[in-house]
C-alpha cells in the first residue's frame, strides 16, 4: 500500500509534442532524461517471464530525477465494446455461506448515486549593478589566523554542492563513474543473508543478460520533493523498491512497480544518543554530505546504514595533513530498520531510526558483518588505516503510550526543528524554558561494544571504496585506494591481508561471486578469477587452510572495453552496461558483453538497447500559475509569456501554446519567477531571475518590463516579502528580498523600483530569515547566524543558533524559512520545484481544494452578474481538470457523453501520480495504460474522475450524464482495458476516506462500494479474514488507536453491512464491539467511523450490543454544539445522518429508546439532547414520526410536570420548540396558547387533550372510526374541529370550562348529545380531492377560521365553510 498525500494531488504534466486521440508522445519525458546529466545506473538483473511488466533499469541524475526504463509491452487487441451503462453486472458466482443464517435483512441497494441540485513600459532602470566577486566570510577569518600562526597555508572554503522480523531485502548497486569518493552504493556488496533470503541468481551463471532486456522503453520519471544529487541508489525486496539516498540526506523508498514514495525521512532528523561507548561529537555546526548506503542484516532485522563525509567547509574539518593518510576524514552514520511487509493487511513500508554515530575515518570504510552464530559485527576503517571491529545489537522496541498518537500533526514540525532547530522558536515566542537540544535527544536502540583493532588494511593513502563479500563463516572484501587494491579477510578477531598489489584509478569493484570480481576503469572493466594458494604458492582448496595462512592469486579472465561513458552497470563476468550521449547527441544505454570465439576481431560486442527519441531546444525555462486563466512561461530567449491553463491542455507545450509576449527579453533563461505586491497601490508584479544573475520586475497584468539589474554571479532562488503589520516602521517597508542560489540578498524597492544594496553570502546554504525592527538575523545551514543592522548597513556580529534563538525568544522578530515557497500565488496549481525541463513542464493541482472551491461556488445561488459569472467559470474549470484525467477512448458511448452531454473538451496534458512530495509522470498514451500501471495508481484516478464528476452533477443539467460516467469508471473498465487492467486498491480508498474532505470521502465510499459489490465471494471472505483480526477490539490499548486498526474496522464493517452472509458470527460480534468501543471514546479518532458504520449496518449491530446506548451516544453527538467537540472529520452531521437513517430504517426501536429518555432521562443535558433530536426529526423526517406522535407527545407533556421545577426549566424551551414544530408539521395535532390545551390526534380516531400548566392528560374524545387528519383549536379556545378524510366527516367538540368539570375533574365537557357523542357532525364530498396521501396531508389540508364559530376547510383546491 503506497501512502498517500495529505491533499489529493495530481500532476499535469504537458507534452512537447502534440499528442492527439489518446497516441503516445514518444518525447514526453524523452527530452529531459537526455538534458539530465547521469550519475548512478542500476539494472534488476534477473530472468522472469512472468515480469515482462516489471523495472529493469533506473538512471538517477545529478539533478535529482530518476529514469525507470521497462520492456516493452506486448500489445493487446481489445475487441471494441459499447457496453450499456445502465444494465448491471452480471452476478458473481456465490461461494457458500460460512453461517446457516439467512443473507442480510436490508435489501441490496445500488453501489453508488449521483445526487442533482438545481442551479440556476515606461521607467525601466537599465542601470548594470556588479556584484562582488568575493563574498566577505566573517567566521573565516579567525582560521585563516590560526593557520597563519602555525605556518600552514590556509585553505579556501567552498559551496558544496526485539522481536522484529522482515523479510530481507535483496540488493543491487547503482554506479557511478565520476570518481571514486563519489561511490556510494558500489562500495560494499551484501553480506551474509540467512537462508530464509530468497537472493537473486547469480549473475555468472547467466548466458547473457541482455537476452533479457533487448529493447527498453521508458516508463517513468519520478521527481523528489528535493533536487538534490542523487549519491546512492539500492534496488531491495526482489527488486520491488528502490532506496535512494541524497547528497542533502534525504532518504527515500519507491516503489519500482509505479514509482509511488512509499516511506521518505530526512536521515539527520531526530536526533538520537549515540551507543553507550561511543565518544559523542559536537557537530553542531558542521555539514554532511551523505554519500554512502547499504543494506545488511542485523539477526533477523534488515537495516540500511547510511553514512555521510563532512562538508570540507564545515567548522570542524582538519586543515591538510600528509601524516594522517592524506587528508582529515570525519564521518557520520545513520542505520535504520526497513520495515517492508504486510503485517497490517496493506504491503506497507517504514523506516525506523535505530541510531547513529560518529567516527574518524572514511565513510566508505564501514559495514555489518554477520557471524557464523549470527552475531553481528560492526567493522570500520579508520583514518590511521586500521580495521576494527566491534559487536553489535539492537534492543528491542518498547511501545508507549505515546506511539498511539498521531504523527500526522508533527510530521512537519519534527521534519523543520530537525533540517533547522530554530523552528521551534514559531512554536512559541519565548525559548527561554526550553532545554538544550542535545539534552532532548533519544536514546538509540544499537549497542556496540568495546573496540578491537584487529589488523593494518592501509599503509598509505586514503581509502576510495571497500566491497565485502561474506562467505560462511568469514568476511572476505575488496579495499582500494587512488593507488593499490587490497584482498583482505576476517573471522573471529583474526584479519589477514590476501593480496596486494598497485591499481590506479580504479572507479568502482564488484564480486561476481565468490571466486571472481570485476574492476572497473574508466573506458573498460578487467574481470579476475581468484586462485588460492599457501605460503609455497600451492593451489589449496578455500576452505581447507587456516585463516592466516590463506593468500590469493588473482588471474585476469578478460577485459571488456566500454569506452567513455556518463554511468556503468556491471551486470555479469560477461556483461557490462553503460549509458553515455553517443555521438548524434542521443542518450543511448549498451550492453557491452565478452566473446570468447577465437575468430572475433574483437572480444568486446556492444549493442544499443534504448535510444532517446529526437529532442529539440528547451523553449521554456521557468512556469507560474497565477490562476487558470492566467499561467506565466519563462523562456530560454530571456521573454515572459502569458497563456491560459485552457490553452496548455489543448496545445501542449508545443509552440502553439506560448501565448503573447510583452516587453523586451532580459538577455537570459527567465528562472526563480515570484509574486509580489506593491504594499500602497495593491498591484502587484513578477519577479525573476535570469541566468546570467540578473533581476528583472515585471507588471503583473501587462507584463510590461519595469526594472533590469545585474547583480549575482548566481541565479535567483527566491524572493521574500514581509507582511505589511510585521514591517510598519521598518527599513524594509515596500522592499522585497531577492535571494541567489549562492545566499546573496539583493534588497530592492517596489514603490520605485531602486536596486538598494546586497547582503553577502555564506559557505553553505541560507535557510531563514528572521526581521527584526531595525535588524535582520540571517540563519544558515551550519547552525551559524549573522546579524545585520538595516538601517546602517553593518554588520554587528556572528554567533552560534543558541544565542540567536535566544535573541529571537526575546519577542518582535517575524520569521520566515526559506524553503517555504517564497512569494507563491495561493492558488490550487503550484509549480515543481527545480528547472529541469519536466519540472517546468509540470503544474501540481489540489484537487481537493479546488473541488472544495468549486462546489461552494456551484451551489450559490445567483443574485448578480458577478456571481453568474463565477458560476460559470467554475463550470468551465470542471470541464477542464476533468478533461485531463478522463481516458477518452475506452467506450464510445460514454466518449459522447463526455462530449456532447458534459462539454468536456479533448486534452493533451499527462496525468501523473503524487505521494509524499514526490511526483511520478508515466510515458504512454492516455486511453488504457493510466489503468494498468498499479492499484493506487487506478484508485488516485478514478477517485479524481469521480469527485469531478459528482461536482459536475451539481449541474442539473450535467447530473443524468455525469451519473452514466461514473457508472462506466466505476464499474466497467475492466472489460474495457483488457487483462492487464489494475483494479482500484481498497486500502487507498479507505485511506482517503479517513483523510479527506467530505466530497472526496463520499466519491471513496462510491467507489469502494462499487469495488466490494462487484467482487467475487470467495474474494470478500478472504479480504475480511484478512482484516478481522486486526479489528480495534482485538487490539492492546495502545494499537486501538492505530491506522490498521481503523482500517481492519473500516474493511470489516463496510462487507458486513453490504454482505452480511459471508461473515461469521464471531467476526460481527467483534466488529460491534469495535463500533461501540470508537463511538463511546471522546478522545478516539475514529467517532466518525463508527458512526458511519451505524448508519449503515445498525440492523446487524442492534443484535450484538446494546442498541438503546448506542443510539444515546449517536443523540449527544448529533446535539453538541461544544467546540471541544468539533473536529475535522465533523462527527456532529454524520450523526445527525446515522440518526435519520436509524429512525427511518428501525422506527420502532428508536421511537422506544426516545419516549424511554424524555420520561427517565440519564441527565437534563441528555434530556435537552433528545428533545433536540426530536426537532431535528420533525424538520427532516416528519412521515417517521407521524405514527409515533400520540406516544411522542405524551412524552414530551410528561417531561414538563411542575412537580419537578430544576428539569421543567432545564427542557421548558426544548419542549416548547418540539410542540411548536409538531403543531406546524402535523395538521392532526394542535395547541391553543390561552388555555394551554394540547390536542392530539391518533391513527385510530381519538383525540387525546392535554394541559400543559400541570403536565396531565385531560380526557380522551372519541367520535371518529378512522385516523384524523386535522384538527384545530377555535379562537376563543371553547371548540375544536376535527377531520378524518377516511369518513369525510368533521366533527365539532366543546373543549370549554363548564360548571361541570368542577365536579368531574378530567372529563370532557357535555356535548349536548349522548355520553360520548361531538356537539356537531359535519359531512362533506369532496369526490376525488379527498384522496391524498399522509405526506400529502401535511401541507394539503387545513382548517381556516374566519370567526369565532365559522371554519373553512381547505382540502387542495376545494374550499368547505362550516359554522361550529
Amino acid at each position: 500500500m503506497n501512502p498517500i498525500s495529505p491533499s489529493l494531488l495530481v500532476s499535469l504534466h504537458f507534452s512537447l509534442s502534440e499528442c492527439k486521440d489518446g497516441r503516445e508522445s514518444k518525447a514526453l519525458l524523452e527530452s529531459s532524461c537526455f538534458n539530465s546529466r547521469a550519475s548512478l545506473l542500476a539494472f534488476a538483473d534477473f530472468m522472469d517471464d512472468k515480469a515482462a511488466t516489471s523495472i529493469r533499469a533506473v538512471l538517477a541524475c545529478e539533478d535529482g530525477m530518476i529514469y525507470a526504463f521497462r520492456k516493452p509491452r506486448p500489445q493487446v487487441k481489445i475487441a471494441p465494446q459499447v457496453p450499456a451503462l445502465h444494465k448491471p453486472s452480471p452476478p458473481s458466482s456465490h461461494r457458500p455461506s460460512l453461517s446457516s443464517r439467512s443473507a442480510s435483512p436490508t435489501s441490496v441497494k445500488p453501489p453508488f448515486h449521483v445526487p442533482s441540485r438545481s442551479r440556476i513600459v515606461s521607467g525601466i532602470t537599465t542601470t548594470q549593478v556588479e556584484a562582488p566577486k568575493n563574498y566577505v566570510d566573517f567566521d573565516d577569518e579567525p582560521d585563516k589566523l590560526k593557520d597563519m600562526l602555525k605556518g600552514k597555508p590556509h585553505k579556501e572554503r567552498s559551496a558544496s554542492v526485539s522481536n522484529e522480523t522482515s523479510p530481507a531485502p535483496s540488493i543491487r548497486h547503482g554506479k557511478r563513474s565520476d570518481g571514486p569518493k563519489s561511490l556510494l552504493s558500489a562500495t560494499n556488496s551484501p553480506p551474509y543473508t540467512p537462508k530464509t533470503v530468497s537472493n537473486p541468481p547469480s549473475p555468472a551463471t547467466q548466458s547473457s543478460f541482455s537476452d533479457d532486456i533487448q529493447d527498453l522503453a521508458l516508463f517513468y520519471l519520478i521527481i523528489p520533493p528535493q533536487s538534490s544529487s542523487i549519491s546512492a541508489m539500492l534496488l531491495l525486496e526482489k527488486f520491488s523498491l528502490l532506496a535512494v539516498l541524497q547528497q542533502s540526506g534525504h532518504l527515500s523508498l519507491f516503489s519500482m512497480e509505479d514509482g509511488a514514495c512509499m516511506a521518505s525521512v530526512l536521515v539527520e532528523s531526530n536526533p538520537l544518543q549515540p551507543p553507550d561507548g561511543v565518544q559523542d561529537s559536537d557537530a553542531s555546526h558542521d555539514i554532511w554530505i551523505w554519500t554512502h548506503l547499504q543494506v545488511s542484516q542485523l539477526g533477523e532485522m534488515p537495516v540500511l546504514l547510511a553514512s555521510a563525509k563532512i562538508d570540507p567547509n564545515s567548522a570542524s574539518y582538519g586543515a591538510f595533513d600528509t601524516s594522517d593518510n592524506g587528508t582529515f576524514e570525519k564521518s557520520r552514520l545513520v542505520m535504520f530498520h526497513l520495515r517492508a511487509s504486510d503485517e497490517h493487511g496493506p504491503y506497507e513500508v517504514d523506516l525506523e531510526k535505530l541510531g547513529q554515530w560518529f567516527f574518524d575515518g572514511p565513510a566508505t570504510g564501514v559495514g555489518i558483518h554477520q557471524e557464523y552464530d549470527k552475531n553481528s559485527i560492526f567493522y570500520a576503517v579508520s583514518v590511521h588505516g586500521d580495521f576494527s571491529v566491534r559487536s553489535l545489537q539492537c534492543l528491542p522496541r518498547v511501545p508507549t503510550a505515546q506511539q498511539v498518537e498521531t504523527q500526522s500533526d508533527e510530521l512537519l514540525t519534527s521534519n523543520l526543528a530537525s533540517a533547522l532547530p530554530l523552528f521551534k522558536a514559531i512554536k512559541s515566542k519565548s525559548t527561554e524554558h526550553l532545554p538544550p537540544a542535545e539534552t532532548r535527544r533519544e536514546p538509540g536502540r544499537i549497542v556496540l561494544g568495546d573496540e578491537h583493532v584487529v589488523g593494518q588494511l592501509l599503509s598509505g593513502g586514503s581509502l576510495s571504496g571497500l566491497r565485502p563479500q561474506s562467505v560462511p563463516g568469514r568476511l572476505r572484501a575488496i579495499a582500494w585506494t587512488e593507488r593499490e587494491l587490497t584482498i583482505f579477510e576476517y573471522s573471529d578477531q583474526v584479519f589477514s591481508i590476501l593480496f596486494t598489489c598497485p591499481c590506479p584509478e580504479i572507479e568502482q569493484v564488484k564480486w561476481i561471486d565468490r571466486t571472481s570480481y570485476a574492476v572497473a576503469f574508466k573506458e573498460r572493466t578487467e574481470v579476475y578469477s581468484l586462485k588460492f594458494v599457501d605460503a609455497n604458492n600451492d593451489e589449496i582448496h578455500e576452505g581447507s587452510a587456516v585463516l592466516g595462512q590463506l593468500h590469493i592469486q588473482p588471474s585476469l579472465m578478460h577485459t571488456i572495453t566500454t569506452g567513455p561513458n556518463d554511468a556503468f552497470h556491471i551486470a555479469a563476468a560477461e556483461e557490462i552496461f553503460i549509458t553515455k550521449v553517443a555521438d548524434d547527441g542521443e542518450r543511448v544505454f549498451e550492453s557491452h558483453t565478452f566473446r570468447s570465439e577465437a575468430d572475433a576481431e574483437t572480444q568486446s560486442k556492444s549493442c544499443v538497447i534504448w535510444k532517446s527519441a529526437a529532442h529539440g531546444s528547451t523553449q521554456r525555462t521557468s512556469l507560474l500559475p497565477l490562476d487558470f486563466d492566467k499561467v506565466l512561461l519563462g523562456c530560454a530567449d530571456g521573454t515572459l509569456r502569458e497563456t491560459t491553463l485552457a490553452s496548455m491542455c489543448a496545445a501542449g507545450m508545443s509552440t502553439a501554446y506560448l501565448g503573447t509576449t510583452a516587453g523586451p527579453s532580459i538577455g537570459g533563461s527567465v528562472a526563480g519567477l515570484h509574486v509580489v505586491q506593491n504594499s500602497r497601490t495593491r498591484e502587484r508584479f513578477i519577479v525573476g531571475g535570469g541566468d546570467d544573475g540578473s533581476i528583472a520586475i515585471w507588471a503583473a497584468d501587462t507584463l510590461a518590463l519595469r526594472a533590469r539589474w545585474t547583480i549575482f554571479t548566481a541565479p535567483l532562488s527566491s524572493v521574500i516579502q514581509f507582511r505589511d503589520d510585521t514591517q510598519k516602521q521598518s527599513p524594509l517597508r515596500g522592499c522585497v528580498l531577492c535571494i541567489s542560489q549562492d545566499g546573496t540578498i539583493a534588497v530592492v524597492t517596489i514603490d520605485e523600483f531602486n536596486f538598494l544594496y546586497l547582503i553577502p553570502g555564506s559557505a553553505f546554504p541560507l535557510q531563514r530569515i528572521c526581521l527584526g525592527e531595525d535588524n535582520i538575523l540571517l540563519i544558515y545551514a551550519d547552525r551559524r547566524a549573522r546579524l545585520w543592522d538595516i538601517k546602517t548597513k553593518e554588520f554587528w556580529r556572528s554567533m552560534g543558533l543558541e544565542k540567536a534563538e535566544e535573541l529571537v525568544g526575546q519577542g518582535g522578530w517575524t520569521d520566515v524559512l526559506i524553503d517555504a515557497g517564497g512569494c507563491l500565488p495561493d492558488s490550487v496549481l503550484k509549480p515543481l520545484q527545480g528547472n529541469t525541463v519536466d519540472c517546468v513542464s509540470t503544474l501540481s493541482l489540489d484537487i481537493e481544494r479546488f473541488i472544495t472551491e468549486s462546489t461552494a461556488t456551484a451551489r450559490l445561488i445567483s443574485t448578480s452578474r458577478e456571481q453568474t459569472r463565477a458560476i460559470y467559470s467554475a463550470l468551465d474549470q470542471l470541464r477542464l481538470v476533468l478533461s485531463t484525467v478522463l481516458t477518452p477512448g475506452l467506450n464510445a458511448e460514454t466518449d459522447a457523453l463526455c462530449k456532447v452531454k458534459l462539454g468536456v473538451p479533448l486534452s493533451n496534458a499527462h496525468v501523473g501520480y503524487s505521494s509524499r512530495g514526490s511526483s511520478c509522470l508515466y510515458n504512454g498514451n492516455r486511453s488504457r495504460n493510466p489503468w494498468t500501471i498499479s492499484d493506487d495508481v487506478s484508485a488516485a484516478r478514478a477517485l479524481t474522475i469521480t469527485v469531478l464528476l459528482r461536482a459536475l452533477s451539481l449541474f442539473d443539467e450535467f447530473a443524468e450524464p455525469a451519473s452514466a460516467v461514473v457508472a462506466f469508471y466505476a464499474t466497467s473498465l475492466a472489460a474495457a482495458v483488457g487483462p492487464l487492467y489494475r483494479p482500484p486498491s481498497l486500502t487507498y480508498l479507505a485511506r482517503r476516506w479517513f483523510d479527506s474532505s467530505n466530497e472526496l470521502r463520499q466519491a471513496a465510499r462510491l467507489l469502494f462500494d462499487a469495488s466490494i459489490a462487484r467482487l467475487p465471494d470467495d474474494e470478500t471472505t478472504m479480504i475480511a479474514e484478512h482484516w478481522q483480526h486486526h479489528l480495534p477490539c482485538l487490539q492492546s490499548t495502545a494499537d486501538r488507536e492505530s491506522l490498521p486498526a481503523a482500517l481492519a474496522l473500516f474493511f470489516c464493517g463496510h462487507i458486513a453491512a453490504e454482505k452480511y452472509s459471508l461473515i461469521s458470527s464471531n467476526a460481527l460480534i467483534d466488529i460491534s464491539k469495535s463500533i461501540a468501543l470508537y463511538l463511546h471514546d471522546e478522545q478516539s479518532l475514529y467517532r466518525v467511523l463508527a458512526i458511519d458504520l451505524c448508519s449503515r449496518g445498525f440492523h446487524i449491530w442492534q443484535h450484538y450490543i446494546d442498541a438503546m446506548e448506542i443510539l444515546r451516544a449517536l443523540f449527544t453527538l448529533a446535539t453538541s454544539s461544544r467546540k471541544e467537540t468539533i473536529t475535522a472529520q465533523n462527527a456532529g452531521p454524520q450523526a445527525r445522518l446515522a440518526v435519520l437513517q436509524i429512525a427511518s430504517n428501525n422506527t420502532a426501536l428508536f421511537m422506544t429508546t426516545l419516549a424511554l429518555d424524555i420520561l427517565n432521562p440519564v441527565g437534563v443535558e441528555h434530556r435537552k439532547s433528545v428533545m433536540q433530536i426530536v426537532a431535528f426529526l420533525i424538520r427532516k423526517r416528519p412521515l417517521v414520526l407521524q405514527p409515533n406522535l400520540p406516544r411522542l407527545m405524551e412524552a414530551v407533556v410528561k417531561s414538563l410536570d411542575p412537580n419537578s421545577t430544576s428539569h421543567r426549566e432545564a427542557v421548558l424551551d426544548a419542549a416548547t420548540e418540539i410542540i411548536g414544530h409538531v403543531v406546524k408539521t402535523f395538521p392532526s395535532v394542535d395547541f391553543h396558547m390561552a388555555s394551554q390545551r394540547l390536542a392530539v390526534g391518533t391513527s385510530e380516531g381519538a383525540i387525546v387533550m392535554y394541559d400543559l400548566k400541570t403536565a396531565i392528560r385531560l380526557y380522551v374524545l372519541e367520535g371518529h372510526k378512522k385516523m384524523i387528519t386535522a384538527c384545530s383549536f377555535s379562537p376563543d379556545g371553547r371548540r375544536l374541529v376535527t377531520l378524518s378524510l377516511g369518513e369525510s366527516v368533521v366533527l365539532v367538540w366543546k373543549v370549554g370550562s363548564s360548571f361541570s368539570s368542577f365536579f368531574n375533574p378530567g372529563a370532557p365537557p357535555r356535548q349536548g348529545h349522548g355520553p360520548g357523542e361531538p356537539f356537531k357532525t359535519l359531512s362533506f364530498n369532496v369526490g376525488d380531492e379527498a384522496n391524498v396521501t399522509t405526506a400529502e396531508s401535511l401541507t394539503l389540508v387545513r382548517f381556516e377560521w374566519a370567526a369565532e364559530r365559522s371554519v373553512r376547510l381547505k382540502i387542495r383546491e376545494s374550499t368547505l365553510t362550516f359554522s361550529t
